[in-house]
């Protein structure tokens, strides 16, 4: 046998030494593509539905880029039903002196997923903290009032925040804003319960009850508007990572939101979220447990709001295994 001949070891592992430097390859090349904000807007096409325009969801971010990296079921709701997507700008960071370049790759961001802007005050709101809730009550219930002004005025249909322990003060603190303001806004306009959808991006949440899957076509949608946000991504390019993240929720949410020994599901990549409902009285803890929605899934609000609750409207006819493969 020649001396060099390699061991069944040797050629397994220069198999995934090949593999693992394709994936290499490809962040390298993510390096190479322009970062924001372009100076030719890249302007959305526009949706191919059109048949709920009238609805309205509003993503409360907590800092300028939050709008993109956890956008995949707003995007999708966007694009597949033609909702209407306005992103909350709930600060703009805590550096004053990066402010205005922080809103300018903001705006070009929004601009990239076809998502309406609002910035409260127009500089957003400082400290937002869950510690300025206790020991700051009078300036936290301006911030309250500020955004229950803003939920009265556009009467969103579903508010999108981070869960409660997403690590950052202020995406922390952001939920909470986000409950007490909402809890204002039904009271003040006596409407029904609105969908608050959970998100997690610095901490997984303890208990995701959906799983949204997403193709490769709108995860690059995700990646172009979070490299707007170049100041953010030229110190850290989280964005190159985005897919890999996906990636681990396919792995994670297969049994996490659809039980625990279950096969992953066939496909590549999904945002996790946690669906519930917000009245003027709390919180209304849906009714049912996890749902996994294919990428190429039918996938409407009144679906979600059907299969949480379906005492409210009648039994949704979903079910957590659908033979079309549309629900999954």
């Amino acid at each position: 046998m020649a001396q060099n001949a390699r061991s069944p070891w040797e050629k397994r592992h220069q198999q995934w030494l090949d593999f693992v430097l394709k994936i290499a390859d490809a962040f390298q090349a993510g390096r190479a593509i322009p970062l924001g904000p372009s100076s030719t807007p890249l302007v959305a096409p526009t949706p191919f539905s059109t048949s709920v325009r009238s609805t309205t969801i509003l993503v409360a971010s907590p800092h300028p880029d939050d709008e993109a990296l956890i956008s995949a079921l707003p995007l999708r709701l966007r694009i597949e039903t033609g909702a209407r997507v306005v992103n909350c700008a709930v600060t703009l960071g805590s550096d004053l002196s990066q402010r205005a370049r922080r809103r300018a790759e903001l705006e070009s961001s929004c601009c990239a997923l076809g998502f309406d802007l609002i910035v409260p005050g127009d500089e957003g709101l400082d400290d937002v903290k869950p510690q300025s809730r206790q020991s700051h009550p009078a300036s936290w219930q301006e911030k309250v009032e500020t955004l229950r002004i803003l939920f009265d005025r556009e009467r969103p249909d579903a508010v999108f925040a981070p869960h409660e322990e997403d690590f950052n003060t202020t995406h922390v603190g952001t939920h909470y804003l986000v409950v007490d303001a909402l809890v204002a806004h039904l009271a003040h306009s006596h409407r029904p319960p609105v969908l608050l959808i959970e998100t997690e991006y610095w901490h997984p949440h303890s208990n995701p009850n959906l799983m949204v899957g997403v193709t490769p076509e709108t995860l690059a949608i995700q990646m172009m508007a979070t490299a707007e946000h170049a100041g953010e991504v030229s110190r850290n390019p989280y964005h190159l990572g985005l897919p890999a993240r996906m990636m681990d929720n396919v792995r994670r949410g297969s049994e996490v939101v659809g039980g625990q020994g279950a096969p992953a599901k066939p496909f590549m990549f999904a945002e996790l979220y946690r669906v519930t409902r917000m009245s003027a009285q709390g919180e209304v803890p849906p009714q049912r447990g996890g749902l996994i929605v294919a990428p190429d899934g039918e996938l409407r609000l009144s679906d979600l709001e059907n299969w949480y609750w379906p005492s409210a409207a009648g039994d949704s006819g979903l079910t957590p295994q659908n033979d079309g493969g549309k629900l999954v």
